[in-house]
């Protein structure tokens, strides 16, 4: 500090007044956030879930870090995490508007039932393990790769938008993914 009173000079000042880019300033927030570690990351994020109501003692710290690490490059805000993670920690209430009336049909109810029964037979749920199985099914069903999947999206996110698909349900566990894939059966429209 004292070097800084030291070499501050009036000279050096505009005579106009300061203007502060805030969107320059965003851009540097979003800069730092993503030089930080996750586990830091992870502790900065705490607080944001618990004023959402989220008992952040149910979740570990290596939980919290991971699902930070899936989203933080959306971010420009610590605050701007639960808007880009909260599926990982409450499901869905509701699901887009838009999203249901594009990729929601007559014979999905049918199809994520038959994706309930892969997903359930799988003996590794990792990303890695999960994603070809069910990318073969969905090929030698015949099934649209884009529909399915995004219908997938949408019962366990709720919208069709957020992180790859399968490091979601590997965070979310086989039991919890199901459960949310019959919820979104239920409470989307036959």
């Amino acid at each position: 500090m004292d070097e800084l009173i030291a070499k501050f000079s009036f000279d050096h000042c505009s005579r106009s007044g300061a203007k502060f880019d805030f969107e320059k300033g965003k851009w540097f927030n979003h800069k730092y956030l993503q030089e930080i570690s996750d586990d830091q990351l992870a502790q900065l994020f705490k607080p944001v879930l618990e004023a959402n109501g989220v008992d952040v003692n149910a979740f570990s710290d290596d939980y919290l870090a991971r699902v930070v690490s899936l989203v933080k490059g959306r971010i420009n805000f610590v605050s701007d995490l639960w808007g880009q993670s909260k599926f990982f920690f409450v499901e869905p209430a509701e699901y887009e508007e838009k999203s249901v009336r594009k990729r929601w049909n007559e014979d999905m109810p049918r199809i994520m039932g038959e994706l309930i029964e892969v997903l359930e037979g799988l003996d590794d749920f990792s990303s890695a393990a999960a994603e070809p199985v069910v990318l073969a099914w969905i090929e030698s069903k015949g099934y649209h790769l884009g529909n399915v999947m995004n219908a997938f999206r949408l019962t366990v996110v709720g919208e069709c938008k957020g992180p790859h698909m399968f490091d979601i349900t590997e965070l979310l566990g086989c039991a919890e993914t199901v459960r949310r894939i019959r919820l979104g059966i239920e409470r989307l429209p036959k």
